[in-house]
């Protein structure tokens, strides 16, 4: 009885080691954020939750399973418009700082984030020092910035940070100027994929299609009052401004007296504007439409950057507009005196 008591405990071992599943190993990111007691804190990859916790006292604990895939994670708190992006490495790390104060919140522990933050902090230092120069134009300023980016990119094409600087400053670029070094990373090494890099290539593809000289891409949205309105019917026959802007975009606001101009002087030549909104808030939206005086037609679906006309039109920052005529995008991005030219010229034509 002994033997075969024996017999059965030493199969059941046998059985237990054959069928059990190695364990995962993760990483942690240990949490420690000011005024943020008792809200839910998430570890997030791809836009996907893996972890989430309450912090107390200031901190919480996140773990994530090691993976290949080691790129961006980010760190959403309960109230924040949008996550923290960070670099782990695959490495338990530290998350720093003042809930309302993202700017300012540092990651400790991962090497590929410390050149991240060596690179945020030179593009910074540079754009204090340029904001200094009262003897600068600012669309220098704007080019010197850019090309600081331009750089860092091509020095380190095999880089995932510099991936992400790559995908992070990519409405800087046009789309010539990311192929240009999208070709430079894969010419460093053609086997090289990184998420980032994936999302510029797509970002830069949306953009080919949507340059002068392509075909407009028609979309419908509603107006305020919740009729559709088409752009190839609003725009059959006319020269038509399409103008993505939003009421909280200091930016989108300054140039509207611009487009305003335009429309005043030329909208009884066959001029016209369709404003699309990035708005998630009506009464805001109908609000800047009085205050600026825009008397053309309006559209939004309320969905912020989610606006499915900008995600069409490749819209990663506003203002940004698309000038069509006869079913064609003519130009695009126009401001101020350029914006009067070119409508004036293609009026000509």
């Amino acid at each position: 009885m002994k033997t075969k008591a024996l017999f059965i405990a030493v199969v059941s071992l046998i059985m237990a080691a054959c069928t059990s599943k190695p364990e995962t190993p993760t990483f942690k990111v240990n949490v420690d954020l000011a005024n943020a007691d008792g809200k839910m804190v998430y570890l997030q990859k791809d836009g996907r939750a893996l972890d989430s916790a309450v912090l107390e006292n200031w901190k919480a604990e996140l773990s994530a399973p090691v993976c290949d895939d080691n790129e961006m994670y980010g760190l959403m708190l309960q109230g924040w418009r949008r996550p923290f992006s960070f670099f782990t490495d695959n490495s338990d790390i530290s998350i720093e700082g003042d809930a309302q104060n993202p700017n300012n919140i540092t990651v400790k522990g991962s090497a590929s984030q410390d050149r991240l933050n060596a690179f945020t902090e030179s593009y910074n230092a540079l754009e204090e020092k340029l904001e200094a120069d009262s003897t600068m134009a600012q669309a220098d300023k704007d080019e010197v910035l850019k090309m600081h980016c331009f750089d860092y990119i091509w020095d380190n094409p095999a880089d995932p940070v510099a991936h992400y600087v790559l995908y992070r400053y990519k409405w800087a670029f046009g789309p010539c100027e990311l192929r240009t070094m999208i070709d430079n990373i894969h010419h460093a090494d053609s086997t090289l994929t990184t998420k980032n890099l994936q999302l510029a290539e797509e970002y830069v593809e949306k953009q080919e299609r949507v340059q002068a000289g392509q075909s407009m891409i028609d979309f419908t949205q509603n107006d305020p009052n919740g009729n559709p309105v088409t752009l190839s019917e609003l725009a059959q026959g006319k020269l038509l401004l399409v103008d993505f802007w939003a009421s909280w975009c200091p930016d989108c606001r300054k140039e509207n007296p611009n487009v305003v101009a335009a429309y005043q002087k030329f909208h009884d030549q066959g001029f016209d504007v369709l404003g699309v909104s990035f708005d998630t808030n009506k009464e805001a939206w109908l609000a800047a439409i009085e205050k600026d005086g825009l008397t053309w037609t309006h559209v939004s679906d309320l969905q912020g950057w989610g606006n499915t006309a900008g995600v069409l039109y490749s819209i990663a920052f506003i203002p940004q507009n698309a000038l069509i005529k006869d079913g064609m995008i003519v130009a695009r991005n126009l401001e101020g005196e350029e914006l009067m030219a070119e409508v004036e010229r293609q009026l000509e034509k």
